[in-house]
């Protein structure tokens, strides 16, 4: 696959006009040449009743015509169509794209000229690139920030063959790429540490005899004490609750800190909030996959996404597995427009934005030396038991360069687990280095 990035000397950038849609056939510049020759060369053979320069003249008139001729075949049935295979990648990743001609054009038939392929791309997929005109014109557009781009018109820019005439055809179709967070694996130590798995402490089946079997579980903090298995509770010497009584208190709150801090550089702020969003959304997938309804939620309380508990952890079925799939990528393309431009000033006072069943929190913000300053947590937090507070700094600051690679930072916030560290990191170190603290169980 071809990708459509210019050479550095024949990209423009900031003064290029975006062109409107339409055709228009405009001579070149060598045609307004030859145009001039041919009147000058006419006018002087009339002048001086020289045969050769009336022939010359006749001659280039000759070119023009022939040149029009050959642009104007070239036009018939010059359209073309533009599909986006993927219309969301993950942030870093290369989109495909696929323009094809429209079946009754001549031109990749009839060798009478030549032409490209122009996207007018905006400036965070690449700008302006040519791509060779053909039937088929499939690239790929690497996609580097996220959030929805949109690609803006294209042309098809075609020259006669004695490049006398340039016919331009402008479409605008609308289309837009999305650019959404990456997803990371979160190591198992990880997940057991922040409270997103429950290996052994929640939703593990304990084996027993005969009657215990598969039907009972650990009893967990909102469940109905009208479901507890008695008889299990007396062999395992825990509280146990039946099997098919729901989980109770399966909820958590992801909370993005997107307030504006202005402490921070644009270029670094941009990268670190990306990083961000992809955290955060590296932790959404993690509790889903364990089977958690999850609500996020931006600075100022309002709901981000949310996701209910997925199908594929109540058994496997295809159509469960498609709803899955959706839910997903619809989760992903709200973090994917989130913005950090919430002002802390206006936050309501004395809001609160939990439900009273999440028991498990895990909020992510930027380290600006203060993380979270004007952000009360706890109003998110309900009646969480576990709540981590994971803060980044952008990597390479002087603060992230002791001795080569620095552990994170552990402390407390209030009832939270404080976490420092740095976008370098990935998001499952952050959480087993919530443990530390001992705040997480």
């Amino acid at each position: 696959m071809t990708t459509p990035s210019p050479p550095a000397g024949r990209r423009r950038r900031g003064t290029e006009r975006t062109p409107a849609p339409g055709r228009r056939l405009r001579p070149t510049t060598r045609g307004i040449v030859v145009a001039l020759a041919a009147v000058l060369l006419w006018v002087i053979g009339d002048l001086t009743e020289l045969t050769p320069a009336r022939s010359l003249a006749a001659g280039l008139l000759l070119c023009l015509a022939a040149g029009i001729v050959c642009i104007l075949l070239c036009g018939i049935g010059l359209r073309a169509r533009r599909s986006l295979i993927d219309d969301a990648v993950p942030l870093g990743s290369s989109a495909r794209v696929q323009v094809r001609l429209a079946d009754g054009a001549l031109f990749p038939t009839l060798p009478l000229g030549r032409g490209v392929l122009r996207e007018h791309l905006p400036e965070a997929l690449g700008g302006r690139g040519d791509l060779p005109l053909a039937r088929r014109m499939r690239h790929t557009l690497a996609v580097p920030r996220r959030g929805a781009h949109a690609l803006g018109p294209f042309s098809i820019v075609v020259e006669d063959v004695l490049g006398m005439f340039r016919l331009t055809v402008t479409a605008e179709d609308g289309a837009r790429i999305a650019g959404l967070p990456r997803v990371e694996t979160v190591e198992p130590l990880a997940l057991a540490a922040a409270g997103i798995s429950r290996d052994g402490a929640g939703r593990a089946v304990t084996g027993g005899i005969g009657e215990i079997g598969a039907m009972a579980r650990v009893y967990e903090p909102g469940d109905d004490i009208r479901r507890v298995h008695w008889r299990a509770s007396a062999r395992t010497g825990r509280l146990m609750t039946r099997e098919e009584e729901p989980a109770g208190g399966h909820s958590a709150v992801l909370v993005l800190d997107t307030s504006r801090r202005e402490g921070i550089a644009e270029p670094q702020r941009t990268a670190l909030e990306d990083r961000l969003v992809s955290h955060a959304a590296s932790v959404l997938e993690a509790l889903g996959a364990h089977g958690w309804e999850v609500r996020v939620l931006d600075a100022s309380g309002d709901e981000i996404t949310r996701t209910e508990r997925r199908m594929a952890t109540r058994g496997a079925s295809p159509l469960g597995l498609e709803a899955d799939a959706g839910a997903r990528r619809t989760a992903l393309l709200a973090l994917a427009d989130v913005g950090f431009d919430d002002d802390p000033a206006s936050f309501a006072a004395g809001r609160d934005h939990a439900a009273g069943h999440t028991a498990l929190a895990i909020a992510l913000g930027a380290d600006d030396g203060d993380p979270f300053s004007g952000l009360d947590l706890d109003r998110f937090a309900g009646r969480a038991a576990h709540r981590t507070a994971l803060a980044l700094r952008c990597a390479g600051d002087g603060a992230s360069e002791r001795g080569g690679e620095a552990a994170p930072a552990v402390s407390r916030l209030g009832a939270w687990t404080l976490v420092r560290g740095t976008s370098a990191e990935p998001v499952g170190e952050l959480l087993a280095a919530a443990a530390d603290d001992g705040g997480l169980r």
